[in-house]
């Protein structure tokens, strides 16, 4: 048996010890920033969702010429205030993935970048704004989600510009969603891995719809993304992810293809996750530090 239930224990310990810390945003009393531990242009946002595992990270890179927001959490109060408090640099914002508690502050932008190929589910999201995910929050504080905010498709290799050589590439890894994405700053090596590698499960699961780019919500497809791009991730230093702990080691990205290909290989080896009650995530697979929750439907 692996120790994937200690290693929940462990996330959940570091979210109440982020969740403990002062709220020191004034712009917005539901999120707490940290400066990076490495690089000082770095700040982190953390949204405390009081849910297991689900507590979620922005990260803010402040180049010498622009900035950079990646996600925009849940929607719960004031994001864009909380950034422009931070800097005065001009503000580019792209998300990982569709999911909407990477996406529910989007509607205090005029435009946000995103994979391409979770466009449209981002598009429906935006079309459908009753069945967003709503965040604990008091209601006056809810960010309406608004079909006015441009989005823009960016693509595999798309980079952004934030000064003299302060390049951030998107690097697409499917899986979790067709488009996810992660994105490496090139000057710091910090490799900022939204849902696809991080200390808490990745999911794969058929709960999730599919209905654009099926064939990219698959575990193989994950695998053979990470292979193929193991070359551009040769100078990363750290992973800092869209929950879980930030700063994990590159390490979980080696564990991570072997996690995926036990999956392709023994699927019938995994082991029940009885973590979160819910009837569409019961089969996990875990492979050193790595862990992937996944549906047989989502294997190939």
């Amino acid at each position: 048996m692996s120790e994937w239930k200690k290693w929940m224990a462990e996330n959940d310990a570091y979210a109440a010890s982020v969740a403990a810390l002062p709220h020191n945003c004034q712009a917005n009393p539901y999120l707490t920033v940290i400066p990076d531990a490495d690089d000082p242009r770095v700040r982190h946002l953390f949204y405390d969702a009081r849910i297991p595992g689900a507590s979620a990270w922005m990260h803010l890179i402040i180049g010498s010429e622009r900035a950079l927001l990646i996600d925009t959490g849940m929607g719960a109060g004031d994001l864009k205030g909380a950034v422009q408090a931070l800097t005065d640099k001009p503000i580019d914002v792209v998300v990982t993935h569709f999911h909407g508690d990477h996406t529910g502050g989007n509607g205090q932008f005029a435009r946000v970048y995103c994979p391409e190929e979770d466009v449209p589910y981002l598009k429906q999201q935006m079309a459908d704004p009753e069945h967003r995910m709503r965040p604990l929050c008091d209601e006056k504080d809810l960010v309406p989600i608004s079909d006015q905010t441009e989005v823009i498709p960016v693509a595999d290799g798309y980079c952004f510009q934030l000064g003299d050589g302060e390049t951030v590439e998107m690097i697409h890894t499917p899986g979790h969603t067709p488009g996810g994405c992660m994105l490496l700053d090139h000057k710091s090596g910090i490799l900022y891995s939204g849902d696809a590698v991080l200390s808490t499960p990745t999911l794969v699961i058929d709960r999730f719809p599919n209905t654009w780019f099926p064939e990219l919500m698959t575990v193989t497809a994950f695998r053979d993304a990470l292979i193929k791009n193991m070359p551009r991730f040769e100078h990363v230093t750290k992973l800092c992810p869209g929950h879980g702990k930030l700063g994990i080691d590159k390490g979980y990205l080696a564990e991570m293809i072997d996690c995926l290909g036990q999956i392709i290989q023994h699927p019938e080896q995994h082991e029940t996750y009885d973590y979160v009650d819910d009837p569409g995530q019961r089969q996990i697979m875990c492979a050193g530090r790595a862990m992937v929750v996944y549906s047989d439907s989502r294997i190939r």
